[in-house]
């Protein structure tokens, strides 16, 4: 360590050295270490390059790399991806663009379009682990990957640890994709519904035997206090101020959560394929896009599993027989499973929810079978009609459910009514609006205007 240091001294000057070893001090990666002494030379030899300090050193880049990421030899492995963090190695270019999407403005509906009508893989960042580095590694090994012909970055929240050197580490010119919505409508979203409902607390197998009346109580919306947390909104839903610090503002493309509703969404992603240079959604998946993605709280129910027994058929669970002999021992060996899920394409199963109901509930969920099992069932009649009518009756009660909390739940209407009932509360809105939206103020001031409960909000201001 000794000799490392005296060699830092002699051949860097202090900035430079400070650069070197704040990485060293910042990272527990002994393999990091490994290479900096085996590699010293290369990493002065860069560091003190006229490159290094046009590209880097004179514009005060926060994390400059230390060697020249334009002539490494590199591979999609975790070791790689490390390694690179920690040289603070650029992400590749080569993704197709970034997506910005404050939380409420359409992005798990985007998101399902990119992946599953388009080939392009853009994980949901609310899926990822909580910690910058990492999302870089995943994003570093899945750029590498030779097998990933398509892919985009999500963000959707800024609380993360170090996310400023993994902000720092993508391409300042990077093509950006910013959904944006009328705020009341985002307010709407994230006050309105329950959000606790995603912890899922309750069972995801069950069997012919089970009272899915617990599902639907799961489903129920109730109405609850209005909570305002304006750190958390400023983390994770008035985000886009913040990061388009990093990036080349004359690159966005600001998306309306409008244009990516049902009856537009397959032309919006016609126009953004040519635009950003993806396969444009395939005419075969226009299903995908009858989809309402938050109808209700189906979106957290799903998947769940029947797991359908013959030995079940005379103890099933009817609504005229509830107090039937439950089966709490779920027999999977010599059971049919069937998932019960979002509608998506499978190739492997069939969805046989027309078998069981016609109504549009056929659009948000499916009932999947696999091919085999399905011809199995096919043969023992009274097995398949008994599923069949356990399953109407329970799906039936889902699309009441889920219909009656769309109608009771918070609607842009009763926001605006709240900020007239708590005027103290008006101005600290309308001054987090302005800073997150001034960008798209300027620049493309037609959504603003066409947004009707913004301009309810504004009244409210100026009243």
């Amino acid at each position: 360590m000794q000799n490392l240091l005296l060699y830092i001294k002699n051949n860097l000057t202090p900035t430079l050295a400070q650069i070197l070893l704040q990485a060293l001090k910042n990272s527990n990666n002994e393999k990091f270490f490994t290479f900096v002494l085996e590699n010293i030379e290369t990493i002065c030899t860069w560091l003190n390059s006229s490159e290094f300090k046009n590209r880097y050193l004179s514009i005060k880049h926060p994390y400059p790399p230390l060697i020249n990421p334009n002539f490494i030899e590199i591979d999609a492995s975790r070791h790689c991806a490390e390694l690179a963090w920690d040289l603070n190695l650029p992400l590749p270019k080569h993704y197709k663009f970034i997506y910005i999407s404050p939380h409420g403005v359409g992005a798990a509906a985007f998101l399902r379009y990119l992946n599953q009508c388009c080939d392009v893989t853009c994980f949901a960042s609310w899926v990822l682990p909580p910690d910058a580095k990492e999302r870089y590694c995943l994003n570093y090994m899945c750029l590498n990957d030779n097998t990933i012909t398509q892919y985009a970055i999500n963000i959707s929240e800024i609380n993360l640890p170090y996310f400023d050197k993994y902000l720092s580490l993508l391409d300042f010119n990077s093509k950006i994709i910013c959904g944006v919505r009328d705020p009341i409508g985002i307010l709407k979203h994230n006050w309105g519904r329950d959000w606790s409902k995603v912890l899922r607390n309750y069972p995801s197998e069950f069997n012919l035997t089970y009272d899915w009346r617990y599902y639907i109580d799961y489903l129920t919306h109730q109405n609850h206090k209005i909570k305002i947390d304006i750190n958390e909104l400023q983390q994770g839903v008035f985000i886009i101020s913040y990061l388009l610090k990093y990036f080349n503002k004359d690159n966005v493309y600001y998306l309306d959560m409008e244009e990516i509703r049902q009856s537009k969404a397959f032309d919006t992603m016609n126009l953004l394929a040519i635009n950003f240079n993806f396969t444009p959604p395939h005419k075969d998946k226009l299903d995908l896009f009858k989809i309402k993605e938050f109808r209700g709280y189906i979106r957290y129910l799903f998947p769940i599993t029947l797991y359908a027994n013959s030995k079940d058929i005379n103890n099933t669970f009817y609504l005229n027989t509830p107090k039937n002999n439950k089966n709490f021992n779920i027999d999977k060996t010599s059971s049919i499973p069937i998932i019960l899920d979002r509608k998506h394409i499978n190739h492997e199963k069939i969805d046989i929810i027309q078998e069981i109901i016609k109504n549009d509930l056929c659009n948000d969920m499916g009932v999947y079978i696999d091919k085999n099992d399905f011809k199995q069932l096919e043969q023992n009649n009274l097995l398949f009609s008994t599923i069949k009518h356990y399953l109407y009756d329970f799906l039936y009660q889902i699309k009441i459910t889920i219909d009656e909390t769309e109608s009771k739940m918070m609607k842009e209407k009763d926001v605006i009514d709240y900020f007239i009932k708590n005027k103290s509360l008006v101005y600290t809105f309308f001054n987090i609006f302005e800073n997150d939206l001034n960008h798209l103020k300027q620049k493309f001031p037609n959504i603003i205007n066409s947004w009707t409960y913004y301009k309810e909000f504004e009244k409210c201001v100026k009243s």
